[in-house]
């Protein structure tokens, strides 16, 4: 890619920090008026997918015969986390398409609509992870300061779902028929990621762990909440799957952003 492209590509993603206060504050508005007028607000959120993920977590905990003080934890943290990371990608079919008044009537750059996307997914996570800890009072585990270890492998999960965001969104303007494509996808990737499976119940087929980036992605931020040791392996080949989905971020958003305005 000539450096020119480059250089120009990286101006337009410097709103993602010069205008932080923006697409962040959006965010929340976004999250206040969807649950205005409700006595919990956005706690309805942590309320339902708590009682889902309890719900689900039990039967399946049951049906394969699992411990359910190592079992729960692990699963409900492990759906929280990918909640997060399913909903922004699925939700970005569709955030430029819907986006597209404003897009036509405002210079605005496109990241900060993926960006406030990201970012308002982000908060229900933040909400939905209010679960955790009443699980730990429940079945208790050990937690130490090595917990905070899981703060670098959020980091490097919000730079792969927001560039991954990114990309999807431009496709899917241009193409309106990928977004059912990417909803399949997201479920594939939920049923070969260790959510609702826990590593040690493999028989065979270790290959989808090691090539999994979404598995690498879970060990990385999930492992350390639940006290356990993160291979350093998992952390190298995480940020490596963040470089790369950035990287390829930055291709198609350089070479495509300009032509969005005539998609939408």
């Amino acid at each position: 890619m000539p450096e020119s492209v480059v250089g120009r590509a990286l101006d337009d993603l410097t709103p993602v920090f010069s205008r932080f206060h923006t697409w962040r504050s959006l965010a929340a508005v976004d999250i206040r008026s969807k649950y205005r007028r409700t006595y919990l607000g956005p706690w309805w959120i942590t309320a339902s997918n708590g009682i889902f993920a309890f719900i689900i977590g039990t039967v399946s905990g049951r049906f394969l015969g699992s411990n359910m003080q190592e079992y729960l934890p692990f699963f409900i943290t492990g759906m929280t986390i990918w909640g997060f990371v399913s909903s922004a990608i699925i939700e970005s079919c569709t955030t430029l398409i819907q986006s597209g008044g404003l897009i036509r009537a405002t210079n605005m750059p496109l990241v900060i609509y993926i960006m406030r996307m990201v970012q308002r997914n982000f908060i229900i996570f933040l909400h939905n992870s209010a679960v955790i800890p009443i699980v730990w009072l429940v079945y208790p585990w050990h937690v130490g300061f090595y917990a905070l270890t899981a703060l670098i492998g959020f980091f490097f999960l919000y730079v792969c779902v927001s560039s991954i965001s990114l990309a999807v969104s431009i496709v899917c303007v241009r193409y309106r028929d990928v977004p059912p494509i990417v909803t399949a996808l997201v479920q594939v990737l939920f049923f070969i990621s260790p959510i609702i499976w826990q590593p040690s119940q493999l028989r065979g087929g270790h290959e989808v762990l090691l090539f999994n980036p979404i598995a690498h992605l879970l060990v990385i931020t999930r492992d350390p909440i639940l006290g356990k040791t993160v291979p350093l392996m998992s952390f190298g080949i995480s940020a490596l799957t963040a470089l790369l989905c950035a990287s390829v971020a930055l291709a198609i958003y350089s070479r495509y952003k300009k032509r969005v305005v005539f998609w939408v």
